[in-house]
Protein backbone atom coordinates (compact mmCIF):
# COMPACT_ATOMS: atom_id res chain seq x y z
CA UNK A 1 0.00 0.00 0.00
CA UNK A 2 1.66 3.29 -0.73
CA UNK A 3 1.86 6.31 1.64
CA UNK A 4 -0.55 8.22 0.24
CA UNK A 5 -3.56 5.49 0.73
CA UNK A 6 -2.28 5.20 4.33
CA UNK A 7 -2.01 8.99 5.17
CA UNK A 8 -6.12 9.60 3.46
CA UNK A 9 -7.03 5.98 5.65
CA UNK A 10 -5.22 7.74 8.84
CA UNK A 11 -7.07 11.21 8.21
CA UNK A 12 -10.39 9.58 7.51
CA UNK A 13 -10.48 7.26 10.63
CA UNK A 14 -9.07 10.74 12.49
CA UNK A 15 -12.07 12.26 11.41
CA UNK A 16 -14.38 9.40 12.56
CA UNK A 17 -13.11 9.18 15.38
CA UNK A 18 -13.47 13.16 16.62
CA UNK A 19 -17.06 12.67 15.14
CA UNK A 20 -17.68 10.18 17.74
CA UNK A 21 -15.99 11.81 20.65
CA UNK A 22 -18.03 15.11 19.67
CA UNK A 23 -21.33 13.36 19.43
CA UNK A 24 -20.81 11.75 23.01
CA UNK A 25 -19.85 15.19 24.43
CA UNK A 26 -23.26 16.63 22.99
CA UNK A 27 -24.99 13.59 24.30
CA UNK A 28 -23.94 14.26 28.08
CA UNK A 29 -24.16 17.94 28.39
CA UNK A 30 -27.64 17.66 27.26
CA UNK A 31 -28.48 14.95 30.06
CA UNK A 32 -27.00 17.57 33.00
CA UNK A 33 -28.36 20.85 33.84
CA UNK A 34 -26.08 23.83 34.86
CA UNK A 35 -25.67 24.88 38.41
CA UNK A 36 -28.13 27.76 37.76
CA UNK A 37 -30.81 25.61 36.03
CA UNK A 38 -30.65 23.40 38.60
CA UNK A 39 -31.21 26.03 41.55
CA UNK A 40 -33.95 27.64 39.05
CA UNK A 41 -35.79 24.57 39.05
CA UNK A 42 -35.70 23.48 42.60
CA UNK A 43 -36.80 27.09 43.80
CA UNK A 44 -40.16 27.52 44.31
CA UNK A 45 -41.49 30.19 42.06
CA UNK A 46 -43.46 33.33 44.52
CA UNK A 47 -45.76 35.18 42.77
CA UNK A 48 -45.86 38.76 44.51
CA UNK A 49 -49.21 39.30 46.59
CA UNK A 50 -52.36 40.54 45.17
CA UNK A 51 -53.59 43.42 46.61
CA UNK A 52 -56.72 43.22 48.61
CA UNK A 53 -59.20 45.30 48.87
CA UNK A 54 -61.40 45.90 51.42
CA UNK A 55 -65.29 46.34 51.18
CA UNK A 56 -65.64 49.81 51.18
CA UNK A 57 -68.73 51.19 53.23
CA UNK A 58 -71.73 52.57 51.45
CA UNK A 59 -72.09 55.99 50.82
CA UNK A 60 -74.12 57.71 53.44
CA UNK A 61 -77.64 58.29 51.88
CA UNK A 62 -79.06 61.69 51.89
CA UNK A 63 -82.70 60.91 50.74
CA UNK A 64 -83.78 61.70 54.32
CA UNK A 65 -82.30 65.04 54.38
CA UNK A 66 -83.38 65.87 50.48
CA UNK A 67 -86.92 66.21 49.30
CA UNK A 68 -87.80 63.76 45.99
CA UNK A 69 -87.70 65.69 42.38
CA UNK A 70 -90.95 65.03 42.49
CA UNK A 71 -91.86 67.11 46.21
CA UNK A 72 -89.42 69.57 44.92
CA UNK A 73 -91.66 69.91 41.38
CA UNK A 74 -94.98 70.22 43.69
CA UNK A 75 -93.62 73.06 45.84
CA UNK A 76 -92.18 74.64 43.24
CA UNK A 77 -95.61 74.47 41.01
CA UNK A 78 -97.30 75.76 44.10
CA UNK A 79 -95.23 78.93 44.44
CA UNK A 80 -95.88 79.25 41.27
CA UNK A 81 -99.33 79.44 41.03
CA UNK A 82 -99.54 81.72 44.49
CA UNK A 83 -96.88 83.85 42.66
CA UNK A 84 -100.05 84.23 39.48
CA UNK A 85 -102.44 84.06 41.14
CA UNK A 86 -101.25 87.00 43.67
CA UNK A 87 -100.46 88.96 40.72
CA UNK A 88 -103.66 88.81 39.37
CA UNK A 89 -104.92 90.30 42.46
CA UNK A 90 -104.33 93.75 40.97
CA UNK A 91 -106.21 92.95 37.71
CA UNK A 92 -108.46 95.10 36.07
CA UNK A 93 -110.55 92.25 34.84
CA UNK A 94 -113.20 91.12 37.12
CA UNK A 95 -113.20 87.49 35.64
CA UNK A 96 -108.94 87.30 36.21
CA UNK A 97 -109.64 88.30 40.16
CA UNK A 98 -112.14 85.97 40.39
CA UNK A 99 -109.74 83.08 39.53
CA UNK A 100 -106.77 84.57 41.37
CA UNK A 101 -109.45 84.42 44.64
CA UNK A 102 -110.05 80.71 43.82
CA UNK A 103 -106.57 79.71 42.89
CA UNK A 104 -105.31 81.21 46.40
CA UNK A 105 -108.37 78.96 48.05
CA UNK A 106 -106.89 75.89 46.52
CA UNK A 107 -103.40 76.83 48.17
CA UNK A 108 -104.45 77.61 51.63
CA UNK A 109 -101.57 79.23 53.73
CA UNK A 110 -100.97 82.34 56.28
CA UNK A 111 -99.83 84.16 52.80
CA UNK A 112 -103.29 83.66 51.06
CA UNK A 113 -105.68 84.18 53.91
CA UNK A 114 -104.40 87.59 54.36
CA UNK A 115 -104.79 88.18 50.91
CA UNK A 116 -108.03 86.64 50.85
CA UNK A 117 -109.22 88.46 53.85
CA UNK A 118 -108.04 91.79 52.59
CA UNK A 119 -110.10 90.77 49.11
CA UNK A 120 -113.27 89.99 50.76
CA UNK A 121 -113.32 93.67 52.64
CA UNK A 122 -112.05 95.97 49.70
CA UNK A 123 -112.69 94.59 46.48
CA UNK A 124 -115.27 96.51 44.07
CA UNK A 125 -116.71 93.41 42.58
CA UNK A 126 -119.20 91.95 44.61
CA UNK A 127 -118.13 88.31 42.67
CA UNK A 128 -114.88 88.93 43.49
CA UNK A 129 -115.97 89.35 47.56
CA UNK A 130 -118.56 86.45 47.38
CA UNK A 131 -115.26 84.01 45.78
CA UNK A 132 -113.17 85.52 48.80
CA UNK A 133 -115.74 84.69 51.27
CA UNK A 134 -115.76 81.15 50.24
CA UNK A 135 -112.43 80.44 49.53
CA UNK A 136 -111.46 81.46 53.23
CA UNK A 137 -113.16 78.75 54.15
CA UNK A 138 -110.50 76.19 53.06
CA UNK A 139 -108.68 77.70 55.90
CA UNK A 140 -108.51 74.76 58.78
CA UNK A 141 -107.17 77.46 61.55
CA UNK A 142 -108.45 81.10 60.66
CA UNK A 143 -106.79 84.00 62.38
CA UNK A 144 -108.32 86.81 64.40
CA UNK A 145 -107.95 89.07 61.12
CA UNK A 146 -109.75 86.53 59.21
CA UNK A 147 -112.82 86.19 61.60
CA UNK A 148 -113.04 89.54 61.95
CA UNK A 149 -112.99 90.33 57.92
CA UNK A 150 -116.17 87.54 57.99
CA UNK A 151 -117.81 89.03 60.62
CA UNK A 152 -117.47 92.44 58.85
CA UNK A 153 -118.10 90.88 55.62
CA UNK A 154 -122.07 89.81 57.14
CA UNK A 155 -122.60 93.68 56.76
CA UNK A 156 -122.13 93.78 52.73
CA UNK A 157 -124.24 95.58 50.40
CA UNK A 158 -124.58 92.20 48.33
CA UNK A 159 -126.81 89.35 49.89
CA UNK A 160 -124.70 86.74 48.31
CA UNK A 161 -121.72 87.53 50.64
CA UNK A 162 -122.98 87.85 53.33
CA UNK A 163 -125.02 84.55 53.25
CA UNK A 164 -120.97 83.00 52.17
CA UNK A 165 -119.64 84.53 54.61
CA UNK A 166 -122.33 83.26 57.31
CA UNK A 167 -121.69 79.87 55.67
CA UNK A 168 -117.44 79.95 56.08
CA UNK A 169 -118.44 81.23 60.20
CA UNK A 170 -120.23 77.96 60.43
CA UNK A 171 -117.90 76.05 59.35
CA UNK A 172 -115.32 77.30 61.35
CA UNK A 173 -117.47 76.80 64.37
CA UNK A 174 -118.01 72.84 63.15
CA UNK A 175 -114.36 72.25 62.73
CA UNK A 176 -113.62 73.90 66.49
CA UNK A 177 -114.07 71.73 69.40
CA UNK A 178 -116.99 72.90 71.69
CA UNK A 179 -116.06 76.06 73.89
CA UNK A 180 -113.04 75.68 72.28
CA UNK A 181 -111.49 80.26 72.74
CA UNK A 182 -112.04 80.19 68.56
CA UNK A 183 -115.55 78.58 69.23
CA UNK A 184 -116.86 80.66 71.78
CA UNK A 185 -115.62 83.63 69.25
CA UNK A 186 -117.84 82.82 65.92
CA UNK A 187 -120.57 81.83 68.35
CA UNK A 188 -120.47 85.15 70.52
CA UNK A 189 -119.61 87.24 67.90
CA UNK A 190 -122.71 85.80 65.46
CA UNK A 191 -125.06 86.50 68.46
CA UNK A 192 -123.92 90.24 68.40
CA UNK A 193 -124.85 90.59 64.51
CA UNK A 194 -128.34 88.72 65.12
CA UNK A 195 -128.96 91.55 67.55
CA UNK A 196 -127.95 94.40 65.26
CA UNK A 197 -130.29 96.74 63.52
CA UNK A 198 -127.95 97.16 60.81
CA UNK A 199 -128.61 93.50 58.96
CA UNK A 200 -131.39 92.45 57.18
CA UNK A 201 -134.22 90.24 58.67
CA UNK A 202 -133.30 87.31 56.60
CA UNK A 203 -129.88 87.38 57.43
CA UNK A 204 -130.33 87.56 61.13
CA UNK A 205 -132.81 85.12 61.26
CA UNK A 206 -130.00 82.40 59.34
CA UNK A 207 -127.47 83.58 62.16
CA UNK A 208 -129.92 82.59 64.83
CA UNK A 209 -130.66 79.47 63.32
CA UNK A 210 -126.82 78.23 63.10
CA UNK A 211 -126.74 79.33 66.32
CA UNK A 212 -129.81 76.93 67.27
CA UNK A 213 -128.25 74.54 65.32
CA UNK A 214 -124.77 74.93 67.26
CA UNK A 215 -126.50 74.64 70.59
CA UNK A 216 -128.45 70.95 69.16
CA UNK A 217 -125.21 69.59 67.99
CA UNK A 218 -123.47 70.33 71.60
CA UNK A 219 -126.69 70.06 73.94
CA UNK A 220 -125.73 66.56 76.21
CA UNK A 221 -128.00 63.47 75.44
CA UNK A 222 -130.60 63.23 77.81
CA UNK A 223 -130.54 59.76 79.35
CA UNK A 224 -133.63 57.61 79.16
CA UNK A 225 -135.65 56.81 81.98
CA UNK A 226 -135.69 54.37 83.80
Amino acid sequence: MSIARILLFTLLLSSIIVAVALFNLESDTGDTETPETAVEATTPKTTPPTATTSPMAPPTSMEEDLSSPEEMDDEQLEKDQVAQAMALLNSTNDEERIEAVEQLGAYPSAETEVALAQILNTDANPEVRNAAALSLGAMDQPTDATIAALMTALEDHNEDVRFSALSTLEDFMLGQEENSPRYRQIKDGLAMKATSTGLPDDLKESINEVLKDQETITAPEAEPDN
